[in-house]
């Protein structure tokens, strides 16, 4: 018995407690369904309440009204700056040192790459410039192995070849002239004995005595292709080689480099070696003086123009005169050649 009493209680309980909820939800319903009832009145009743103004009632201040969502420019700016803490400032402030020494960094590497780049134009132009040396000093060595007058020695000047094919030996203009002359008799102003070859004694064709001459009795013949390659050989000698300098300046915090031109670098070059007297301390002095006298002013290239052009000059009067000319001609040409 005492059991089923328990049970009937509890069961009384949930019964009492689903009553309760279901006039908990009965009067909720209610008091809702009065609400929406009421509500047109109500707003009738608001409408009804509103101020009423005239059009001479000056218009009320709104200003202090204005929802708290709306500012002013300078209201939005104050808070912005407000916003701006020191935290921030901090922030700010190192990510531009970082962005300050990183730019110093990279001024540096391209500083350092700008000095590594002079370096090697200077080595370069270093380079080319003893290339040119050494080409200079080649073209000479040639001209005194292959292009010398065996009579005089020196650099072939207007060069002329002995008329017999079986010779062919090529002399200065000059040279050969006084080598002819030489056997010319100063009191008849004829040739009483063969002129042969300085070389290989090779005889030459006789001079008759009896005018006019016919063209081809001229003792000599000029070597045009030799005249060629000794005027170009001679004006590669004149070019001095370039030379270059990078000058770098350092002024406070910046960097500021000046490079001379190339014209201007090759005319440096050639008042340093006028003045240090065209030593070259790389080489030896005695060939970097012999092309020197070769540059221009040198006394060897003027000694070899004024040849070169006499020579010319002597061999185009006799050629052109040499059909008539007599012997008091030819005895005025030995004493002016002063042989």
């Amino acid at each position: 018995m005492p059991a089923k009493s328990a049970g009937n209680v509890q069961k009384t309980r949930r019964s009492s407690r689903l009553i309760d909820r279901q006039v908990a939800a009965t009067r909720a319903l209610s008091a809702a369904q009065k609400s929406s009832t009421s509500s047109p009145q109500a707003k009738r009743r608001k409408v009804s309440d509103r101020p009423v103004f005239s059009n001479d009632d000056p218009a009320p201040d709104t200003s202090s009204a204005m929802p708290l969502g709306v500012t002013t420019a300078s209201g939005s700016d104050r808070r912005r700056l407000q916003r701006i803490t020191s935290t921030e400032l901090d922030r700010r402030e190192k990510r531009l040192l970082h962005k300050e020494q990183d730019f110093n960094k990279r001024l540096e590497e391209l500083e350092l790459r700008m000095v590594t780049l002079s370096k090697m134009e200077d080595e370069t132009s270093m380079m080319m410039s003893q290339l040119a040396e050494r080409e200079i000093e080649s073209a000479l060595k040639q001209l005194e192995e292959h292009f010398t007058c065996p009579l005089c020695y020196e650099i072939l000047a207007a060069p002329y070849s002995l008329n017999p094919s079986h010779c062919g030996h090529t002399f200065c203009g000059l040279c050969i002239l006084k080598w002819f002359f030489s056997r010319l008799h100063r009191a008849c102003g004829g040739w009483h004995e063969s002129v042969d070859c300085p070389i290989c004694r090779s005889l030459l064709v006789i001079t008759p005595e009896s005018t006019p001459r016919l063209p081809f009795t001229f003792p000599f013949v000029p070597n045009r292709v030799t005249a060629s390659v000794v005027e170009s050989m001679v004006e590669k000698l004149v070019k001095p080689p370039l030379c270059s300098q990078a000058k770098i300046k350092r002024e406070g915090s910046e960097s500021t480099w000046a490079s001379q031109s190339r014209k201007d670098r090759g005319q440096e070059c050639v008042r340093k070696r006028e003045l240090s007297g065209g030593t070259d301390p790389e080489g030896d002095g005695s060939e970097t003086s012999d092309i020197s006298a070769w540059r221009e002013g040198g006394h060897m290239r003027a000694e070899w123009l004024k040849k070169n052009r006499e020579g010319k000059s002597e061999m185009d009067h006799i050629l052109s005169n040499w059909s008539t000319m007599v012997s008091r001609d030819f005895i005025e040409m030995k004493q002016k050649l002063g042989v």
